[in-house]
């Protein structure tokens, strides 16, 4: 049988995708890594991606949310948001600009959150619910979407954004990043019959469910923070769906103006190991507002 150069490319590809697989099972038997072949974001075109983390500007902490750049799937009707807030010295690093420090009030000083939950995927889509309210110092922040508000629309991408300010309302931050609502019988059937959290990471991480897997790995880690297991799978999957996430990407202009996009590595990198010494997440008390 003669194979086209298209089906001879495909099987490299595809031999390639499975050795590497198998070598990280031989090399890590007890470590879960995601799938070879997820898709965890919801591969839209750029126009209707997210911002994910602060621009590097004087004085302002660096907010980044925990979604792929082009957003990802949820099976829950109100599922749980993660962001983090980086403490001063990360923050530094992360920053685009080596001559920049930004200041996030050595991490202590507190600040007001403001949640939004939008119609549609643009920024201009209608917010359907806002929440407020305070906390303080870095680290990784959750927000369970409660029952007086609305629940995600099935199939539907929509937008949800994190405002942070300081106490005195002259700066903030805005990020945001998009979210859709995927209904499967099957796999919420899986997730009713496993036994604790980490079974349900590992259901969620291989059937693409990112918001509910990084979820159900942060709440299992909490509980066994040393179980170094799950702190590395999490890891794991946080490698595979976040490097498009526009807090690990610069954006540069040439002398003739065209725009081009680098992921940085060393920022990413140090973002994993900050993010890995997080056992748990606090969850903040947001009180519903009126639009």
């Amino acid at each position: 049988m003669t194979l086209t150069m298209t089906q001879i490319k495909n099987s490299i590809k595809n031999a390639i995708a499975l050795s590497t697989l198998c070598i990280a099972t031989v090399a890590s038997p007890t470590i879960i890594a995601p799938s070879a072949f997820a898709q965890y974001g919801l591969g839209l075109p750029k126009s209707a991606g997210s911002g994910g983390a602060t621009r590097s500007v004087d004085s302002l902490p660096h907010v980044t949310i925990l979604v792929p750049g082009d957003g990802a799937r949820t099976l829950a009707s109100r599922p749980t948001f993660y962001w983090y807030i980086a403490p001063q010295d990360i923050a530094a690093t992360t920053s685009t600009n080596p001559t920049t420090v930004l200041q996030a009030d050595d991490g202590k000083s507190p600040f007001k959150v403001t949640f939004f939950l939008r119609d549609g995927n643009e920024r201009a889509s209608r917010s359907i619910f806002k929440a407020e309210g305070k906390a303080q110092g870095a680290g990784l922040y959750k927000f369970t979407l409660p029952e007086n508000a609305p629940e995600l629309k099935k199939g539907k991408v929509q937008r949800w954004q994190i405002r942070w300010e300081g106490t005195n309302g002259a700066v903030q931050v805005d990020v945001n990043a998009l979210i859709r609502r995927d209904d499967d019988p099957l796999v919420a059937e899986e997730i009713a019959s496993a036994k604790n959290d980490l079974e349900k990471a590992r259901i969620y991480a291989k059937k693409a469910y990112w918001y509910d897997a990084i979820d159900a790995y942060t709440s299992w880690i909490s509980k066994n923070p040393k179980d170094n297991v799950a702190i590395a799978e999490r890891s794991n999957l946080l490698k595979a769906g976040l490097p498009n996430n526009p807090a690990f990407i610069n954006v540069n202009k040439d002398e003739n103006g065209r725009v081009t996009e680098e992921f940085v590595p060393a920022r990413f990198t140090n973002f994993l190991t900050t993010l890995d010494k997080s056992k748990s997440a606090l969850s903040i008390a947001l009180e519903p507002k009126k639009n």
